[in-house]
């Protein structure tokens, strides 16, 4: 007989040490055996409706990637176990996650939005064959299911297998032009291989409705950059609030237009406000562009 994976886990899950017994019979009303109706695809909400405010917006009703951790905090006692769930795993907090998972699996077992969120936590948590076999869950209960699709993607991305990542973006987007989640993500691949003629119009367009999304702003900034349009790219940093300059990721390419524009002397004092990165990578970069500001003029 085969049994659902998740179903399995959660058995695990629940086990406990044996208790000693009780000799009193309990009562036990039949009430106790009815299962809550399982709900469908179309009683589910695939984007998250909070009053919250984030510093990137833009994509805040698709994906609570985009909030900081006090944000997320406030989100706990929603009351949608989905959030909740969502929350808990992007807080890292799995075992809560996944307790919620099992008192809710009865009524959100035909839901695709379920899956996706398990499969979430299972990717955060670096476990990658199982997040694929809960998204693929997910895609079988909704087989255009477009969060699974942009998380496949998000997932093949961080295994640095991005083209298949890729495949599964514009997959993503071909099933849903209005979602913006794959358009972002399909941007920033093209930009991390330079391709910023083809990121840049993305971004641009995503802008239009979240003029003052920081990640926004600070992607098409840095395609302006990579086509040498220095100005263009200053002007959109510009637009991004000086609180966010001390971001490696903002305040490093910053710093470099201001020094492409001749302002020197402005690059050294935002490159002396970003705090050193932890990050390997981006701990090269920052002591690249140090080398590349040289003193202040």
């Amino acid at each position: 007989m085969k049994y659902s994976v998740l179903a399995l886990i959660f058995l695990a899950a629940c086990s406990s040490a044996p208790e000693k017994r009780n000799t009193k019979a309990p009562v036990v009303k039949n009430e106790v055996f009815k299962k809550p109706k399982a709900l469908s695809n179309s009683e589910i909400s695939d984007f998250y409706q909070g009053n919250e405010k984030s510093l990137n917006p833009a994509l805040q009703d698709e994906t609570l990637d985009r909030y900081s951790n006090e944000e997320l905090s406030s989100m706990k006692s929603s009351g949608d176990p989905l959030v909740e769930m969502s929350v808990y795993c992007s807080k890292r907090d799995f075992k809560e996650a996944f307790e919620i998972a099992s008192k809710n699996f009865n009524q959100y077992q035909k839901v695709a939005p379920y899956w996706n969120v398990v499969a979430n936590c299972h990717l955060n948590q670096g476990n990658y064959r199982k997040a694929l076999l809960f998204y693929n869950k997910a895609l079988e209960v909704s087989p255009n299911y477009v969060p699974a699709l942009n998380n496949i993607g998000v997932m093949y991305s961080r295994q640095d297998q991005d083209q298949k990542a890729l495949v599964a973006f514009e997959r993503a987007n071909k099933q849903s032009k209005f979602s913006k989640t794959p358009r972002y993500n399909m941007a920033k691949l093209y930009l991390t291989y330079g391709m910023a003629e083809t990121a840049q119009p993305v971004f641009e367009s995503l802008l239009t409705g979240s003029p003052n999304d920081v990640d926004l702003l600070n992607a098409t900034a840095a395609s302006y950059f990579l086509m040498s349009d220095y100005n263009k790219a200053l002007g959109f940093y510009e637009r991004i609030p000086k609180s966010q300059w001390n971001r490696a990721e903002i305040g490093l390419n910053l710093a470099l237009t201001l020094k492409k524009t001749g302002k020197g002397k402005e690059a050294r004092q935002v490159f002396a406000g970003v705090q050193e990165p932890k990050n390997a990578n981006l701990k090269r970069y920052y002591s690249t562009i140090d080398k590349q500001l040289g003193d202040a003029e």
